[in-house]
């Protein structure tokens, strides 16, 4: 007896949900991204005007100063969603990882003197409660922004920013073996070491900004941008060269290669909604340089780790080239 099981192809009767099919006027398989992105944000049938804020809808274009024909223009260049998001992260992790445990099986911070470890301790650990800021600031973007597009992106910022504050209590707590004061001491200077007034101070103005795009360009386009640099990776920098010991740098590398990947968001959306009109690229860059000469002034007081006075100013300055090629006018 012989047995034939022809196979048969169904054709499916469409190849795309509904919201993908009417923007682009076409049946076509859409992206993971584009299926979690496009046209997500309610836009009708509110039951009330929030309280707090009864001149505005539960989500509302108006905002913002920032004008867009359609904010979904904004898309994320690493087109990520929550699966794409967290299997970077975790891989980006695991890899950190292994620079922890190499320095924890071969006890090379066992080798960190009480001066070295105390000016890490003076400079790098109270940056945990300034990530903290970064978290709640991005959270406020996603609670008042428009579009799941802009509202994704800050989200996974705002997971970040936290990210960032434990991948630092965690590095100050391998280098004091688990010394937790030192922890209740980084506060302490953060809220009352006249060194870090200027930037807790700052810091606590931007989380009062009501308008999102303002809150992006003072939180991460400008403090992230001139910050990390300066008392991340220029801190550690010097560091390793004082002391001859690069396992600091093997420890923050994570931050580093976090802020360079997330410019490339932050480029490309600042880029369009300049690109947008003249009076968004004027809002835009009046914002940039209004934050860029309060971000110098609150930093200032925190480069003294080092002798070379420049090396803030040459971070801002590779901030406002990298800010002129998106298009501001820095």
């Amino acid at each position: 007896m012989e047995l034939n099981i022809a196979s048969v192809e169904i054709e499916p009767k469409r190849h795309t949900f509904g919201h993908i099919a009417r923007r682009f006027g076409e049946d076509r398989p859409a992206s993971r991204y584009e299926e979690g992105i496009y046209d997500a944000q309610e836009t009708e049938n509110f039951h009330y005007r929030p309280m707090y804020e009864p001149d505005f809808e539960i989500y509302d274009e108006n905002r913002t100063k920032i004008k867009m024909n359609d904010w979904y223009d904004l898309l994320d260049p690493r087109k990520f969603h929550y699966m794409t998001y967290v299997s970077a992260r975790s891989k980006e992790n695991s890899s950190n990882q292994q620079s922890f445990d190499f320095i924890e099986n071969n006890g090379l911070v066992y080798r960190y003197t009480p001066e070295m470890k105390e000016e890490i301790y003076n400079y790098l650990a109270p940056l945990r409660h300034y990530e903290y800021a970064a978290n709640l600031n991005n959270l406020n973007i996603v609670a008042r922004g428009y579009g799941t597009a802009l509202n994704a992106a800050a989200l996974f910022y705002a997971t970040d920013s936290l990210g960032m504050a434990q991948h630092i209590t965690k590095t100050i707590l391998t280098i004091s073996d688990n010394d937790t004061s030192v922890l209740d001491e980084a506060k302490n200077r953060w809220m009352n070491c006249e060194n870090w007034q200027p930037l807790r101070k700052l810091v606590e103005e931007t989380m009062v900004i009501r308008d999102p795009i303002q809150i992006l360009v003072a939180q991460d386009l400008v403090l992230d941008g001139l910050l990390i640099p300066t008392l991340v990776k220029d801190f550690s920098a010097n560091v390793s060269s004082k002391y001859n010991d690069f396992t600091l740098q093997m420890m923050l590398e994570f931050i580093y290669n976090w802020q360079e990947e997330t410019t490339k968001w932050l480029d490309s959306i600042l880029n369009i909604m300049a690109k947008e009109s003249d009076d968004n690229n004027t809002i835009l860059s009046n914002w940039a340089n209004e934050y860029i000469e309060k971000a110098v002034e609150a930093l200032t007081p925190l480069t003294n780790f080092s002798n070379n006075k420049e090396i803030l100013e040459n971070n801002v300055n590779n901030l406002k080239n990298r800010l002129s090629k998106i298009g501001l006018k820095i």
